[in-house]
């Protein structure tokens, strides 16, 4: 039997998709192959094997590859990749410098402008945690504000650099509104990204590696219904998804290719999850998850049903995938 170590939980926000992610993972272990190890990280990064408390260097003796089921920092920018790098320990998912990248939406855009891809102009606000003054709007916030104005057009989306499932995410319209938004933003302690918002199908579309003798296996485009402005984190949890999609096959073809070329500009490994706006004035990327969340109902969870997979042959193919690198 191969040990399986499945990674969840963590220091992110997304703590809790991780759990759910890292559940679905467990339960879909095809049990004559795979001995599950449930390997929970808490929100104070302690690391538990059944509810006990355990380091890196004694988990590695009971598990034999791990499922990354995290989401978020720690976890989906690196830093989980490279601990298990240094043991030794196989893993499911991108290495950590591509993870890095892709987890960084200022990096990560500026990739895919050099190589051509239409993605929303934007501004990345670096270094903010030292700007908050208690009390009142500080005077850097107002001078950033006017660069941000001066320089894309509004509607505006704020975000953090790192982060993901909309966390902490403003959609500004006016300046006071791209002022309160930044405001709200710089506690944070986080840089920061503003592109200007595009209307139009917002559509997410996965690629999985080496899948059905393919080496770039392309999932359905999966399309989003909003029921606000767009796709926060309340949506996220509960999304309504087409798949198929209302798009045109010249559009599902675009979008595919795309998310294809995303992966690759960034250096992705095994699998991923690309995030679009569709328009009449073409495809706009926005940005790619390296660790998408495989929850029931979530977007490539979607996207595997429209091809008539399954979650357990994700997990298995993903674990295969693994296998073949231990050294």
């Amino acid at each position: 039997m191969i040990r399986v170590g499945v990674l969840r939980g963590g220091m992110s926000d997304e703590f809790e998709v991780s759990v759910k992610t890292g559940a679905n993972v467990l339960s879909s272990l095809p049990s004559d192959k795979y001995k599950p190890v449930d390997i929970l990280i808490t929100r104070d990064g302690t690391w538990h094997v059944n509810g006990l408390p355990k380091t890196l260097e004694e988990i590695k003796v009971t598990v034999d590859v791990v499922f990354n089921a995290l989401h978020g920092e720690y976890g989906e920018d690196g830093q989980v990749a490279q601990l298990l790098e240094e043991q030794k320990i196989p893993y499911t998912g991108s290495t950590a410098v591509p993870s890095a990248l892709a987890m960084h939406k200022g990096m990560a855009k500026d990739a895919f402008r050099r190589a051509g891809l239409r993605t929303p102009a934007h501004m990345l606000l670096e270094d903010c945690r030292d700007s908050t003054i208690v009390g009142k709007i500080p005077e850097k916030i107002q001078e950033l504000a006017f660069r941000v104005f001066k320089s894309i057009p509004p509607p505006w989306v704020l975000k953090p650099a790192k982060g993901g499932s909309s966390q902490h995410t403003y959609v500004a319209t006016t300046f006071s509104g791209l002022v309160d938004g930044l405001a709200r933003l710089f506690p944070l302690g986080n840089d920061l990204v503003v592109e200007q918002y595009i209307e139009g199908k917002e559509v997410s579309a996965g690629v999985v590696e080496n899948f059905r003798r393919e080496r770039k296996y392309p999932l359905m485009p999966v399309e989003v219904k909003k029921s606000g402005r767009y796709f926060d984190y309340a949506s996220k949890q509960d999304p309504t998804l087409l798949c198929p999609s209302s798009l045109s096959r010249k559009e599902k073809e675009e979008v595919t290719e795309l998310a294809e070329k995303a992966h690759d500009i960034l250096g992705l490994r095994d699998y991923s999850i690309s995030d679009f706006i569709v328009t009449p004035r073409g495809v706009y990327l926005l940005e790619v998850n390296n660790n998408p969340g495989i929850t029931n109902g979530s977007i490539i969870t979607k996207g595997l049903e429209a091809a008539g997979a399954s979650v357990k042959e994700l997990v298995d193919h993903l674990l295969t995938l693994a296998l073949g690198r231990k050294r």
